[in-house]
């Protein structure tokens, strides 16, 4: 993209010089450019998607997105007409809900943004008040100091376009793990489990933002059935990163009680 502003219209997008993008049939935009994917098919496959959606919708995470949700709502309080971005949103669990409770306390325009078109296409078909578009997190589509939050949800974080995109008076809300989070599971794949660090990796030496406040949100669970063990194990990073031997012994499972463990974190710009 040239970086002009584009006119959203019905059909898709255009900038003023004559850079075009469609509306796909179910409703996203893809602005993800040929020559910018290191793939066929970047982010997260329709498999990995629907594991996701199904472990989700199980309720799971239900506490950790009311906390997260409460962070953006709080962060727009008062402003006739927000703009919220959801920055890596997946298959839109949680910019579908962000979206609703924006709607229900006035005017708000929320959109969710993830290189992966498969995630998109899922989040595009199950909440269409959102503005679903694939995207690369860092170059997000968005003009400087355009919106008023953007939020980040056990998603690479990048600092410099964050700040670029929020208002003076905006705010980055970011949802990361904490120290004991799916500490089962873990202690399955790994013989030593570390915990991990309080503050996000890429926000711990950041100068742009400063932290004003942050809720940790952690209770246990109890998975207890072979295909949302898996569900789970598919949505994380482990996934791609354990022998077979490690994969068919967690597959074996019926149950399996771990701990969610969260930081819901707000930063103002500095």
């Amino acid at each position: 993209m040239c970086g002009a502003a584009l006119e959203i219209r019905a059909g898709g997008a255009m900038c003023p010089n004559a850079h075009a993008f469609d509306r796909a049939r179910s409703g996203y935009l893809n602005l993800l450019l040929s020559n910018r994917k290191q793939s066929k098919e970047p982010g997260d496959s329709a498999a990995m998607m629907q594991s996701r959606r199904a472990f989700l919708q199980g309720g799971f995470y239900g506490p950790m997105a009311d906390a997260a949700t409460a962070a953006v709502v709080g962060a727009v309080r008062g402003r006739a007409a927000a703009h919220v971005a959801d920055l890596g949103c997946g298959e839109g669990f949680f910019t579908a809900r962000i979206q609703r409770a924006l709607a229900a306390q006035g005017s708000a325009t929320c959109y969710g943004i993830d290189i992966s078109r498969a995630g998109i296409k899922m989040a595009a078909a199950g909440e269409r008040t959102v503005d679903w578009v694939v995207a690369s997190l860092h170059r997000s589509p968005f003009l400087p100091r355009s919106l008023d939050v953007v939020l980040s949800v056990f998603a690479p974080i990048d600092a410099a376009d964050a700040r670029r995109i929020v208002r003076d008076d905006g705010a980055l809300v970011t949802v990361t793990p904490g120290p004991d989070h799916l500490d089962a599971l873990r202690a399955l794949i790994y013989t030593r489990v570390k915990p991990h660090p309080e503050t996000p990796a890429l926000m711990a030496g950041d100068t742009l933002f400063e932290q004003t406040a942050a809720t940790r949100v952690r209770y246990p669970i109890v998975v207890d059935t072979p295909p949302q063990i898996m569900n789970l194990l598919a949505m994380t990073p482990y996934y791609w990163n354990i022998s077979e031997a490690t994969r068919a012994r967690i597959e074996a499972l019926s149950r399996l009680e771990l701990t969610v463990d969260a930081y819901v974190s707000t930063f103002r710009p500095a």
